[in-house]
């Protein structure tokens, strides 16, 4: 019963419909501007949560920026205590 009690159950995350999505991109506003007047160290965090990589090309005045989707490198799924089971393969 204790065991029970410590355990919590997250419910699953359910996909988000195209009109969610919409109305959240619209309440977030142009993110852009956000971010560009933002105070720069709470902008690095945001982008080290957001596991954003840049990477400038000078020659070309270009910034390519990748992100990290996997839903594992967020978490999800993972055994917040690690793998109980070493030796299942």
């Amino acid at each position: 019963m204790e065991a029970k009690a410590r355990v919590r159950v997250k419910p699953k995350a359910e996909r988000l419909s195209k009109d969610q999505i919409r109305d959240l991109v619209e309440r977030l506003g142009d993110i852009r501007k956000v971010l560009a007047a933002a105070d720069p160290v709470r902008k690095r965090e945001v982008y080290r949560q957001l596991q954003l990589q840049a990477t400038y090309h000078p020659g070309k005045r270009h910034v390519r920026i990748e992100a990290n989707l996997d839903p594992h490198m967020w978490g999800y799924g993972k055994c917040p205590r690690g793998d109980l089971n070493p030796h299942a393969r």
